[in-house]
């Protein structure tokens, strides 16, 4: 286990060392700059339409690559919780979620270079001297996303749990937008999230749930296993932190239930998750 710990560290940190911020660094240019500074740099008319349709020709190729990485990372997810998933296994579903980014590297890179490429000597070193606007204020941009998600984070650490996976899920989303320079978008991302999850809404006192008021549905051993594992599986899914604190009433009554060997009682609380979750 060590060694394969070992060899995933490695891989993803090599991942992470071919970013984007480390090719800017080496040289070339993101396209927000030539785009935000074309007036400094005096592009032709020829210029700005070639670069806005190897733009968009690079927006329209990325949707499907960033969703092929999504759905990998799923993947490689879900097997990892299978209790007999083994290391080949694992191995093979990490693969696959490496070409999957790779695809995702290869797009950025030849799209910066194309940029490049469509700049004059002259106009290189000339952006290379230049601060646009738009980079400029770049910390400003990152430290309202960062003070919007220590809200939402804190909000979280209330409740004492970590984040569900839909929430982990669009936090990387959003991360990936930052990473790619696409401010805007990440923070219309992060706050839609911040709406969803209505944290305002656990400043008001929790009600205390009677769950005597629901049917306590089929309660033998095996349907309340099945109903309890469905249960679980659907949690992961929730936004909404107010919800999240009910469920977590709901789990302590429940333990509580079981404790008691109360299978009626377990039943009432199971029922009650279960309409919960289906309005989610």
């Amino acid at each position: 286990m060590k060694l394969i710990l070992g060899v995933l560290i490695l891989i993803t940190a090599g991942l992470k060392a071919a970013n984007l911020e480390d090719w800017l660094e080496s040289g070339l240019l993101h396209p927000d700059l030539i785009a935000s500074m074309r007036d400094e740099l005096e592009l032709t008319d020829d210029q700005q339409t070639k670069l806005t349709a190897q733009l968009a020709e690079a927006r329209e190729v990325a949707e499907p690559l960033e969703l092929e990485v999504k759905a990998q990372k799923k993947a490689l997810h879900d097997l990892l919780k299978q209790p007999g998933t083994g290391a080949d296994a694992a191995a093979a579903r990490l693969a696959k979620l490496i070409e999957a980014e790779a695809a995702v590297k290869q797009l950025q890179l030849r799209t910066l270079i194309g940029v490049r490429d469509l700049l004059t000597p002259g106009q290189r070193q000339k952006a290379r001297g230049l601060t646009p606007p738009k980079m400029a204020v770049k910390e400003d941009l990152e430290a309202g996303l960062d003070k919007k998600a220590g809200q939402l984070r804190k909000a979280l650490e209330s409740l004492g749990i970590p984040p569900t996976e839909a929430m982990k899920e669009r936090g990387d989303d959003i991360q990936a937008l930052v990473k790619s320079g696409q401010f805007a978008a990440a923070a219309a991302a992060l706050d839609k999230l911040i709406e969803d999850s209505h944290f305002k809404e656990l400043e008001a006192e929790s009600d205390e749930i009677d769950f005597t008021q629901f049917e306590p549905g089929s309660t033998d051993l095996d349907s309340l296993r099945e109903r309890y594992e469905a249960v679980q599986v659907a949690g992961q899914q929730v936004i909404s932190l107010p919800l999240v604190r009910e469920l977590l009433q709901a789990k302590a009554a429940f333990e509580e239930a079981k404790a008691a060997q109360d299978a009626e009682k377990v039943g009432r609380i199971l029922t009650f998750a279960e309409e919960k979750l289906g309005r989610k």
